[in-house]
């Protein structure tokens, strides 16, 4: 008899945990992930797709919920149905009935602990692939019911757009990376193109009589207009420890260099340095020899001929944070010897062995910066108050321009190498060993934070797991013995009451969470609030059972 009112109770609570866990996981994928970003400009065939790389990861979620709903109606019902004063009457211990609530609140946390330590992350991972490959419907159609769209710093505007042709009119992008004097762009229309370049997608538009300004007001020169023109398409999905499994989790909290988010950051370092090399190399030149002859153009997509170089002569060089510059007058604060003379700088242009044409300027500033879109460390000059001399022409005519910029050129290979081969570990013993100044320990602290936040998120992330997983059991357990203690047939009643320990260990598990996260709380706080809501739940478990159930 036991047996049969066990399996009895058994497969009610199978069938309202899976009815139960099917509705709200439906629910949850649509409101949570599909239908934001339908809005987004997602495709029927890539929703549906995205849809069931999400459902394992709902599942995860919504199962214990489910579990612990199902075990407080069907326990509850079975008191209110006099089921239970019939066993007791029969001599069937309380406790023994609730055996199928606990074997279920251990199948419960397993399948909880295999999808989110397992399963969950990794369809997670691959569900981004799906939106980024649907980064260009995403960007139309977000130009369309938006009428902007926002990449690598820059906004873009357009009146019309035109998925199929990919041509947009009243155009208007901004630039706000220097915040004191914004670059605007407008254009009557212009074609819009998105490029792969090493697995990121890249925008580029080409506008029609256009006209670009900055915000002081001074004319805008062709490096910086295509600058404004290309950018990188935002992902929706960052790489996060939300998203690694297990096992990577394990890892990176071992080796966190090899997170993507610590490479990027390492990257980034390198290329900085790779600047201030760069800087120096050409700073020095100058002081040594008043020349640098190491700059080679960038050439064009599908140029062919002989490549161009540029020879740069100056009298005097200031290097600075984020450029150096040249300049023809000798520095007032000393530096310069006895009767120093005004000497303009010079830049010669040379197509091969020939030269094509000469600058001469009282001032040159040089400004290396990263291109995410060539992949490579550029150079620009802009020359102030300048004199340009086609000396390739029979006849040259000097003529006068207020600024000119010259470029882009590419940083000189042996500086690249150099700066990508530099170990940042022993960067950060011998800061000083490198020659680069000041910078390097901010460079290195910016290193160190970006390590200490991801290894905190992956701590958060690890316990999270585990304490979510273990509360399962002891979440379907309460309510099973909720149910028989108050009766809760009714399903209001029944959500009511199977709420409340739910609630309890989802509140104290997110903020211990969140703690754990902060960079400025102690971990240990973290741990001991995200675990106090589990250590709860098992007292008020183990006292249920230990005395209302025994009664």
């Amino acid at each position: 008899m036991i047996r049969t009112l066990k399996f009895y109770l058994g497969k009610d609570l199978l069938r309202a945990t899976a009815l139960a866990t099917v509705a709200l996981t439906l629910v949850m994928t649509v409101f949570a992930v599909i239908e934001p970003l339908r809005e987004r400009g997602l495709s029927s065939h890539q929703a549906l797709k995205l849809f069931g790389f999400s459902m394992p990861v709902m599942v995860s979620l919504t199962l214990p919920i489910a579990a612990l709903f199902a075990a407080t109606i069907v326990y509850g019902r079975f008191g209110q149905d006099n089921e239970l004063m019939a066993a007791r009457a029969s001599g069937i211990c309380t406790l023994s009935l609730l055996t199928p609530a606990i074997w279920g609140g251990l199948i419960v946390s397993a399948i909880t602990l295999g999808l989110g330590l397992y399963v969950a992350p990794r369809l997670l991972w691959r569900s981004q692939y799906t939106v980024k490959n649907n980064l260009r419907h995403i960007a139309f159609h977000g130009l369309r019911t938006q009428g902007y769209l926002e990449f690598s710093g820059r906004i873009l505007h357009a009146d019309r757009v035109d998925p199929d042709s990919g041509w947009m009119e009243g155009v208007v992008a901004l630039d706000t990376s220097d915040p004191n004097d914004a670059l605007y762009l407008v254009a009557s229309r212009a074609k819009l193109d998105f490029f792969e370049r090493n697995g990121e997608t890249f925008v580029a538009f080409d506008p029609e009589n256009w006209a670009a300004r900055r915000q002081s007001g001074r004319s805008v020169l062709i490096l910086q207009k295509e600058r404004i023109q290309r950018g990188e398409l935002p992902n929706p999905f960052e790489d996060e420890p939300k998203l690694y499994d297990w096992p990577k989790l394990c890892r990176v909290w071992a080796h966190p260099e090899e997170s993507l988010l610590v490479q990027a950051e390492a990257r980034k370092i390198k290329r900085r340095i790779c600047t201030l090399m760069f800087y120096q190399d050409l700073a020095g030149a100058i002081k040594d020899s008043g020349k640098y002859v190491k700059l080679k153009e960038l050439p064009a997509a599908g140029e062919t001929g002989p490549a161009s170089r540029i020879e740069v002569e100056a009298p005097w060089a200031r290097l600075q944070a984020h450029e150096v510059v040249l300049t023809a007058k000798p520095p007032a604060a000393g530096g310069a010897p006895a009767g120093a003379v005004e000497r303009p700088v010079r830049v010669r242009l040379f197509r091969g062995d020939r030269a094509e044409r000469e600058y001469s300027a009282k001032e040159a500033s040089v400004k290396a910066e990263w291109d995410e879109f060539s992949r490579a460390s550029l150079v620009s000059l802009t020359l102030e108050d300048v004199i340009i001399t086609d000396v390739g022409e029979p006849l040259p005519t000097p003529r006068a321009k207020e600024r000119e910029e010259i470029g882009p050129h590419a940083v000189p290979r042996w500086i690249v190498a150099d700066s990508e081969g530099i170990d940042l570990q022993d960067l950060r013993a011998h800061p000083g060993s490198y020659g680069l100044g000041q910078g390097v320990a901010g460079m290195t602290a910016a290193l160190d934070s970006v390590t200490r936040r991801l290894l905190a998120k992956v701590a958060a992330e690890m316990h999270m797991r585990i304490a979510y997983g273990v509360s399962c059991m002891l979440m379907v357990m309460m309510g099973a013995a909720l149910g028989l203690i108050f009766r809760g047939g009714q399903m209001l009643a029944a959500f009511a009451i199977s709420a409340v320990p739910a609630s309890l260990v989802i509140v104290m598990l997110f903020m211990g969470k969140e703690l754990i996260k902060n960079p400025g709380v102690p971990e240990v706080y973290g741990i001991v609030a995200l675990w106090s809501g589990i250590a709860a739940l098992a007292a008020g478990t183990a006292y249920v059972y230990l005395v209302p159930m025994r009664r």
